[in-house]
């Protein structure tokens, strides 16, 4: 009804916009009166009936035009790129070294390897360093060593075959005398000749689920005084894999330890050790238990007689760099001549010679990977010894030491904390502390056991031309016997700094310079033994 009123409207505005071209100002009203009524519509019901269509199946013909493209041939010529094999950087495998430093000490020390090989691999070593003075009275303390060693490998696919023999003497004088007291140079030297033979055959097919290690080992030590010992010990590492997370292990030796001296006639003792395990892996843990079982004839304390020490180790991942882990065990540890003059070479003539029983050991501790190149790891152990030795002046000469047992039980508790940084070969530097806290039945004192010990090593290499390495360790807690007055003597805390660096002339000449107890304190490890000065020594290196 608006649309038909609207429409008369603009036509007419429309004629007169055509005459006069303006627009007028006009009032427009619209009534809305008329109602609009459509009639009542039929409404049909009947449905439309389908219509049949036929449909008709046409046949559709498709057509295949070949369309042919002529291209020219295509002659590629290609150039392989050839890369030159590198060149192998010349390996110098030997060197010699020699120095002079003060005390009167010469230094000469040259190793001599074969070249690279996938057979075989040998060589020679030689070292010789000898102070003809020391601290006390000059030559009445000084002190060397000569060491020749032939060592060599054979590989195969299969097994690796390895020997060594040699030979090494250590010379020594007794210089812990007291002070302004005469004495007869002659019975004041000292020194152990070592000859050793090695051979091992080993399994190194990595495809095999059995591996193995047997190997033998001869001994002969003789010293100045009427004393000498041999040793033969056979060993066995034998491993086999049931599956990825699973193995057993089998580990024995066999030692036969003979022994003189001017008042002690041949003497044999036996050491014999098996110990069978089984290992395998469970939710993260490295699982690995079994038993120790150790046959010695000594003739001190539980000796004679078949040990047995339950074995049992366990380790977790905590987290991917972090790893924990704990275990119980027991052994024998041997002891001998060779092992007790290493550790103190002013012993006694005829000392007794007897076994230690590590009756229970109870450990645990953490290893960890801080980042690429720092880690850390922490521990501790917990152990009881029977017939654990310790070292104590002899009353007839303070300048020689005996060897005590403690028959009882001592009790020795081990902490331990280490860390390490390697920064891409160029620096590194190592560092460990422990702590020992002892516990003796039959002896007033650990004697000459230390209680810490805090030790460094650091490298730095700079511009590959000059490496610099510092040592550094401090050892305290010590105690010793005096003999004369029956009272116990604390010996003073050590504190040693070394220092060496080395200048790169070439690929094949350095020279170096080291100094040795930078802090020139005379300490002592051994009652009435004080340690030199300051040390210092200069040399030239070639290699070739």
């Amino acid at each position: 009804m608006l649309f038909l009123g609207i429409i008369p409207l603009h036509l007419s505005a429309q004629e007169d916009w055509e005459n006069d071209g303006e627009i007028e100002d006009v009032q427009i009203e619209i009534v809305k009166d008329r109602e609009i009524k459509l009639p009542q519509a039929n409404r049909n019901f009947e449905k439309i009936p389908p219509i049949n269509t036929e449909v008709g199946r046409g046949s559709i013909e498709y057509f295949y035009n070949n369309i042919n493209f002529d291209l020219p041939d295509l002659n590629v010529r290609m150039r392989p790129l050839r890369i030159k094999d590198e060149k192998l950087s010349k390996l110098y495998g030997n060197y010699v070294k020699a120095g002079f430093g003060n005390y009167t000490t010469p230094y000469v020390e040259g190793f001599f390897n074969s070249k690279r090989s996938k057979e075989r691999s040998y060589g020679a070593h030689f070292n010789y360093l000898n102070s003809s003075k020391g601290p006390v009275d000059g030559k009445n303390s000084g002190s060397g060593r000569l060491d020749i060693d032939l060592f060599g490998k054979y590989f195969t696919p299969k097994v690796t075959l390895s020997g060594d023999a040699g030979f090494n003497q250590r010379s020594y004088h007794f210089y812990g005398y007291p002070e302004n007291q005469e004495v007869n140079e002659d019975t004041l030297k000292q020194y152990f000749n070592n000859y050793y033979l090695k051979g091992s055959l080993e399994n190194t097919d990595k495809k095999s689920d059995f591996r193995y290690t047997l190997g033998f080992q001869l001994d002969h030590l003789k010293d100045n005084r009427d004393a000498s010992e041999s040793e033969g010990q056979i060993n066995l590492n034998t491993e086999y894999a049931l599956s990825d997370e699973a193995f057993v292990r089998l580990i024995g030796d066999v030692d036969v330890i003979t022994r003189k001296d001017n008042l002690i006639d041949d003497q044999t003792r036996n050491l014999f050790r098996i110990r069978p395990s089984f290992g395998f892996g469970y939710e993260g843990f490295r699982l690995e238990a079994g038993f120790n079982a150790v046959y010695e004839n000594d003739t001190l304390g539980d000796s004679d007689k078949m040990h047995f020490y339950p074995i049992a180790r366990a380790s977790y991942p905590f987290t991917e760099s972090m790893e924990l882990y704990a275990g119980i065990g027991g052994d024998i540890h041997k002891n001998t001549l060779r092992t007790l003059s290493e550790e103190n070479p002013y012993i006694n003539d005829n000392i007794g010679i007897y076994h230690t029983n590590k009756t229970f050991d109870l450990y645990g501790g953490m290893q960890a990977k801080l980042s690429s190149k720092l880690g850390f790891g922490a521990g501790f152990s917990a152990a009881n010894y029977k017939n654990m030795y310790f070292f104590v002046n002899a009353p007839e000469d303070q300048s020689k030491f005996e060897v005590i047992y403690d028959t009882g039980n001592t009790t020795v508790l081990n902490i331990f904390a280490q860390l390490s940084f390697n920064n891409a070969e160029q620096f590194r530097i190592t560092a460990r502390g422990d702590y020992w806290g002892y516990g003796t039945d039959n002896i007033d004192e650990p004697w000459h056991k230390p209680n810490y010990k805090v030790s460094s090593l650091a490298s730095y290499n700079l511009y590959g031309k000059f490496i610099f390495t510092a040592e550094a360790y401090a050892i305290g807690g010590i105690r010793a016997l005096d003999m004369d007055t029956g009272e116990t003597v604390k010996l003073d805390a050590l504190f040693d700094l070394n220092f060496k660096t080395d200048y790169l002339i070439s690929d094949q000449v350095s020279v170096f310079l080291q100094f040795n107890n930078i802090f020139g304190k005379e300490y002592e490890l051994f009652y009435h033994y004080p340690s030199r000065s300051l040390q210092f020594m200069a040399g030239l290196t070639y290699s070739f």
